[in-house]
Parts: C-alpha cells; structure tokens; sequence
C-alpha cells in the first residue's frame, strides 16, 4: 500500500510533542468510533467485568456512545456518572498506579482530558503519552471534579494502567480476527501501520517472516528485526553454554564468544539498494587486541582467504578485511581498514605483530615508517586514519596498535524468513546462528 495514502499520515506534520500526541488521541478515537469490535473490545480490557456486562447486556433506544476528544472535565456534568475509570495510556508497561490518589492537585489549570468515552452512567477518561512518561498527576487533576463532586453519592474512580503494548496486541487481534470474516477495518489497519513505523517499541518481536526487511522502502527496519534478533541470540547461550551470553553493551547486539582470539559475534541488517537485496552480516573480529592477536598470528593466516563457509550442507559468501585498531587507554580512537591491493607487502606477519601494542611518542616516527613501508602511497594511510588530528596534532603521548581482522558471514534475510515463520520458530533460528559461531569457531581453531 502507497504510505501516502494512510488514512493517519498528514502532509507537513508539526514536530511538536503536543501535536503529535493530539493526533495519536484522534487517530485512537477514531478507531474507537469506526470499529465497533475494537471499542468492544477495549472496553473490555479497561472496566470491571460486572461492568461491562451491565453496560452491553441490555440497552435501550436512547443508549449511546459517546467518544471525544479534548474535554474540559470541569464542565462534565458529574451527577450523570456513577464510575470513572482513569486510564494512563503510555508505553510505560509497568507503571505503578498505586499512589494516584496522592498526587498533587493543580489549583488554576484547566484539566483537559485527551479522550472521553462515555456509556450510560459510566465514563472512560484516558491520558495519552506516546512514551513512558509519568502522567498520574495530569490523570488524577482530570477526575479530580469527579472525586470533590458532592451533589450526589461519592462516584467511584478506578484508576488503571493501559499501556500502548496491550493497545496493539488488541488492535492486532481485532484486525485477524475481521480479516478472517472478510470484515477488514482500514482505520485499525491504518493506525498498526503507522504505529509499526513510528513506534516500533510497543510491538512485540515478531517471526522474521513477518517483518518487512525495509521501514517505508528506505531504511532497514532496524528495531523489529533487532527484537527479533535479541529473542534469538539470548537462546545460543542454551545450546553452546553459559559462555555465549548477550553483549551488556546498548551500543550493539550481540553475543559473547569464548575464542580466545575473539570476543563478539555481532549481526548487521545491511540493504544493498543496487542489488535490490537484503542480508543480515553475521561479523567476528579475530585478533581484535593483542592479546587476542598471540591466538592468531601463532597459526598460519591461510584462513583469511577463505571465501565461503558451509551452514547446514549450505555455502554462504565469506569476505575478511585487515584492520589495525589504534587506541589510547584502551579507547579506540581511530583505524586503518585495508584489502591486499592496498599494500606494497603484507602488513599482517607475525613479524609486524610482534611490533604492535604501545607505541611512545617519541617512537612514532619509527611507527610511521613502518606503515609507510606497507602501504602504497595513493592509499594515503594517514588520510584514511585522520592521524594528524587524532594523534600528532593532540596531547596524546602514546598509541597503542592492535592488527585484527574483520570477518564476516553474508546470509539471505530470505535464510531467515523461511527458517522463522512462527513464534515458535524462534529455536530455529538460534540452531542457525549456532552453527555459524560454530563454524567461525572452526575457521581458526
């Protein structure tokens, strides 16, 4: 479907927290007011059951509905309500409402409620925050009128959490369940869609078959493929040992590998437009320090040729470039990424490893010299580093050279979808990665 085309997306939208989260009201209210199923639904999820059995089971002909948006609850007219159930509608999954009736109030504010549902005697008053935001206080100063109201017998107020993950586990059953009956709602569909795009952290990890490798036909659909992803790289650790945990890291997703002569094995999503293709790169660093680098150069380097690794009776593209790592207190700082045919001779030698590690300032012309030897001049090796900035040109008084390899795995996001079809499917998926750390575990060993 032409995204433009989304009944939810508007031309020239404000960036504005307030706009946004105003149009997420309405696009929600919307759904409420179109999809007769889905307010059903809802309604179920937020009230009582002896509620929601009063409110459906009988109705007459003067019973309505009625949805709205930005009401002033002040101008309510209170004795109409017996029950209010405050909802606090957030990403916050696990917000505690067991202190709302102790929030401060607010004396000169208006109280604006995002929506309003309202059912016989019985009214649904909803705060909307897109993220986790703490909103008890705004709720509570919103059924504040219906709590101070004395005109009649004390209405009762439930206060509740309703967050935006349950919202779209809902919308989704709602959508299946039409879509089996032929009954497909364009307003549900709408809003999950967006709402996939926009807010990718309400949705729950889904089968890669599932998930569409590219968000809006642009960039990869980085954070469903990466829940997805965690779900399977946190069960590797069940089948090759405690060894082969997740990375603590929130810079990067990947698992811990207990080599030696590397540490991390790390997936990438990488979309290659001029190949109209779509990978996920499974990459190992060997000799990523020096002392990881003693597992490596004591062996032949033939490995670094290889082109292919088999998976499961299956060849898969093999590709190793050559980097050296420049550090300062154990930060990386800068590095130097190369191919054969950037050399004048190999660089990579057991020789010129035994020559890597700390270098003094007072030796970096040797070091240069050393560089200068191996690279040929057009590839400009102090360009490609920045060495002027990061090194000559600073107070730094040392640097210390590590000569590491990058080795990476090209799989088919296809490979993926076809082994994960399911919820289940999950094991698959992480036999899979299994056996590639396991094959990377092979290539030096």
């Amino acid at each position: 479907m032409n995204h433009h085309l989304n009944f939810f997306r508007f031309f020239n939208e404000s960036t504005e927290k307030e706009f946004i989260e105003n149009n997420l009201s309405r696009a929600f209210a919307l759904c409420l007011t179109t999809n007769a199923f889905f307010l059903s639904e809802y309604v179920r999820a937020v009230v009582s059951p002896d509620d929601y059995q009063y409110l459906f089971s009988s109705i007459s002909s003067d019973t309505k509905c009625f949805i709205d948006l930005q009401v002033d609850t002040a101008t309510i007219e209170k004795e109409n309500y017996k029950t209010v159930y405050a909802v606090a509608m957030t990403s916050d999954a696990t917000l505690d409402m067991h202190d709302f009736f102790s929030q401060p109030e607010y004396s000169a504010k208006k109280n604006i409620t995002d929506i309003f549902v309202a059912i016989k005697d019985i009214a649904i008053i909803v705060e909307v925050k897109r993220c986790g935001e703490d909103c008890k206080a705004q709720l509570y100063n919103q059924v504040l009128p219906f709590i101070k109201d004395a005109s009649k017998e004390r209405i009762k107020v439930n206060p509740l959490r309703y967050s935006w993950q349950e919202v779209v586990r809902l919308l989704e059953k709602v959508k299946n369940v039409q879509h089996l009956i032929a009954q497909n709602s364009k307003t549900v569909a709408d809003f999950l869609e967006l709402s996939e795009v926009r807010y990718p952290e309400w949705f729950e990890p889904k089968p890669f078959n599932s998930i569409p490798f590219l968000a809006d036909g642009k960039m990869p659909n980085y954070t469903q493929l990466e829940k997805r992803m965690r779900q399977a790289l946190s069960k590797v650790s069940q089948i090759d040992g405690d060894e082969y945990q997740l990375l603590s890291y929130s810079d990067r997703l990947g698992i811990s590998v207990p080599f030696g002569w590397a540490s991390e094995f790390i997936p990438y999503f990488t979309h290659y437009p001029d190949k109209k293709a779509d990978y996920v790169e499974f990459s190992i660093w060997p000799g990523n320090t020096k002392q990881q680098g003693w597992s490596v150069f004591d062996k032949p380097l033939d490995w670094s040729k290889q082109r292919t690794l088999t998976i499961d009776g299956k060849e898969y593209d093999l590709r190793t470039r050559y980097e050296v790592k420049l550090c300062h207190f154990n930060r990386y700082v800068t590095g130097i990424v190369y191919s054969d045919s950037d050399t004048l001779k190999p660089l990579h030698t057991r020789d010129n490893f035994l020559k890597s590690g700390k270098w003094k300032i007072d030796k970096w012309n040797t070091l240069e010299h050393l560089l200068d030897e191996h690279f040929r001049p057009e590839f400009d090796w102090r360009q490609k580093c920045n060495w002027t900035d990061s090194f000559t040109n600073t107070d730094r008084g040392f640097v210390t050279m590590s000569l590491g390899f990058k080795v990476w795995l090209t799989v088919p996001y296809a490979m993926l979808q076809f082994l994960d079809k399911k919820d289940a499917d999950i094991a698959k998926v992480s036999q899979f990665i299994s056996n590639i750390v396991r094959a990377f575990k092979g290539l030096i060993n």
